[in-house]
């Protein structure tokens, strides 16, 4: 009798899990920055709640809005989906991922994931 049996390197797969996260997380970080510089100015409250969290192992958050760093700032959502008085500013965090999200991004964040 002959056989042939495959097994899986677990600490292989761990490591390119791990690599995975840290990827999303300089994706999601990068989107922040792009969302930042998008997000309408008048005091600087609303750029300084945008933020990148890790919600679990496979998703990563970019969140504007909401209370931190000891100001509350309810109007994240209102200023996403405007009206804004500069129209230009309205949809910042979806222009943000949109810019960043395109071209060759999977290879840019991820590439190194197969090496």
């Amino acid at each position: 009798m002959s056989n042939v049996s495959v097994k899986l390197n677990y600490s292989k797969i761990s490591g390119i899990s791990k690599d995975a996260m840290r990827s999303l997380m300089k994706l999601g970080y990068d989107i922040a920055s792009q969302a930042r510089r998008n997000a309408p100015y008048q005091t600087g409250a609303l750029r300084n709640t945008i933020r990148v969290e890790e919600t679990n192992s496979t998703t990563v958050e970019v969140i504007a809005g909401g209370s931190f760093g000891g100001k509350s700032v309810p109007y994240a959502y209102k200023r996403e989906e405007g009206p804004n008085k500069n129209p230009a500013t309205e949809h910042y965090m979806e222009n943000a991922q949109k810019l960043i999200m395109s071209g060759n991004y999977m290879q840019k964040y991820f590439g190194d994931i197969t090496k």
